[in-house]
């Protein structure tokens, strides 16, 4: 059976959504998309209306690790489905992304939680925030598992810890590089 790896990523923003503060991130977002998008190995994601500050793949809901912000438009938070680790990892570190990433002491609140968390899912098999929320509080509980992972301890999709090919992730982003201009 063919997989996907389901990615999300949970920040809570230092300020709600027209402040000053936080203005350098909600500028990128159009970017930061598009490039995620035109990456090697992007399937799909829930789309944010930045206006509304809703995802087409319903409600955001922060896990309950997390302390609830003052603002609901302090939670910025991604969904996504990849090819592979090594692609997600491309995006997240170069590019548009990778130098948002500079200056997220800047713009997010910093807790001693996981910010993101990796799970393989069925190519068939419709995600959800629920999901995504349950996988993080996994990792956050549990550490890294065939259940919920991160980069530093990854498994593959048939649940065998494995190594992230940094190989393959400089190669990818280079096509990233190239591709995205």
């Amino acid at each position: 059976m063919p997989f996907k790896l389901a990615f999300m990523t949970v920040g809570i923003l230092r300020e709600a959504v027209g402040h000053a503060q936080v203005q350098g991130f909600i500028d990128r977002i159009p970017c930061v998309y598009g490039a995620a998008e035109a990456s090697d190995g992007f399937h799909d994601r829930s789309i944010r209306d930045v206006g509304t500050w809703l995802h087409s793949w319903g409600p955001v809901e922060l896990p309950d690790c997390f302390p609830a912000p003052p603002e609901e438009t302090q939670i910025a938070m991604t969904l996504s489905l990849w090819r592979d680790l090594e692609s997600v990892a491309a995006f997240t570190y170069h590019g548009a992304h990778g130098e948002a990433l500079t200056k997220r002491k800047e713009w997010f609140e910093k807790y001693n939680l996981p910010v993101y968390v990796a799970w393989w899912v069925a190519d068939d098999h419709p995600i959800e925030w629920k999901e995504g929320n349950a996988r993080l509080e996994h990792l956050h509980s549990h550490g890294p598992t065939a259940v919920a992972f991160n980069f530093s301890r990854p498994f593959d999709s048939d649940g065998n810890a494995c190594l992230l090919d940094r190989e393959s992730v400089k190669a990818k982003a280079a096509t990233n590089a190239q591709v995205q201009g």
